[in-house]
């Protein structure tokens, strides 16, 4: 479903914020309905029978860097700085597996491939597409199938059904995202241009749409079905495009991380742990087979 990336990679200021987050044990507090706690309450990961890649065992902690402003995928629980979210439970999961901290890395997106590259993470898990652009820069493990949609105002005032109901139209989307790209392709078949207007964090361009300072913006599919379902005034119109795949992505030169990563996700999926935490986050469409 999730299709992120990042086309225009620009060598931005690294924004990074750890988060730790225990991989293992329950709550002290009893706590099984939060989804912060899916995998600690509802979904256990220690019998996955995987083995950690000596690195990180050594370590003591899996590192993954995330743009947490991209719900249901990776975002901050409110009022605090803790990660949640589909790709945070997910890496969760194969931490707890390995029998290590999961830490969070709370990355720019523009910024997210160099915080892998120089060694600032090991992993990056924030909604990226695989792409052979980005094949030429980072090793992937794939895990979801991804695809595009278009927020718009409640009552759909501009009727706006595709990309080419946009021309003419302000459009908001977040830097750095396959959706800068769709727009610019749509936008060579436009009489009148797409106003296009970019943002850091994706949340900003759901609410320019709210306030009606964007007729439209451009998203990953469940993202903007999240969205729409969290900011009053917003839905989301049409059906999703574009699909392709979306992995997880690793440095070239970790084939030992990428090879344990590929066996727990193969664990995860054979003992229902993918299945359910997908399930939980309404993702069961984009499920690889």
């Amino acid at each position: 479903m999730l299709r992120r990336t990042n086309l225009h990679l620009a060598l931005a200021t690294l924004a990074i914020l750890p988060i730790l987050i225990a991989a293992c044990g329950g709550d002290d507090n009893g706590d099984t309905g939060s989804r912060t706690d899916l995998v600690r309450a509802n979904v256990s990961c220690t019998d996955l029978g995987v083995a950690a890649p000596a690195r990180i065992k050594s370590a003591g902690k899996f590192i993954v860097a995330s743009d947490l402003s991209y719900a249901p995928m990776e975002f901050v629980k409110e009022g605090t700085n803790e990660a949640i979210g589909a790709d945070i439970d997910l890496a969760r999961c194969i931490a707890e597996a390995w029998g290590v901290t999961l830490e969070v890395q709370n990355t720019s997106f523009d910024a997210i491939i160099p915080a892998l590259t120089s060694k600032k993470a090991d992993v990056i898990m924030s909604s990226m597409s695989v792409t052979d652009e980005r094949k030429q820069q980072v090793d992937f493990v794939e895990y979801l199938v991804a695809g595009s949609g278009i927020l718009v105002k409640k009552g759909n005032p501009e009727k706006i059904q595709t990309l080419a109901d946009l021309c003419g139209k302000k459009v908001a989307i977040q830097v750095g995202t396959v959706q800068i790209d769709e727009a610019e392709e749509q936008n060579a078949k436009c009489s009148q241009k797409i106003q296009v207007t970019t943002f850091e964090q994706n949340t900003d361009t759901i609410q320019a749409v709210a306030s009606g300072r964007a007729d439209a913006a451009l998203m990953d599919y469940p993202v903007a079905a999240y969205g729409a379902s969290q900011v009053a005034g917003t839905q989301v119109v049409g059906e999703q495009y574009n699909t392709g795949p979306y992995g997880i992505a690793v440095r070239k030169d970790d084939a030992e991380v990428r090879q344990g990563l590929e066996a727990a996700l193969r664990a995860m999926r054979e003992k229902g742990k993918y299945t359910a935490i997908l399930r939980y986050w309404g993702l069961e469409a984009g499920a690889l087979n």
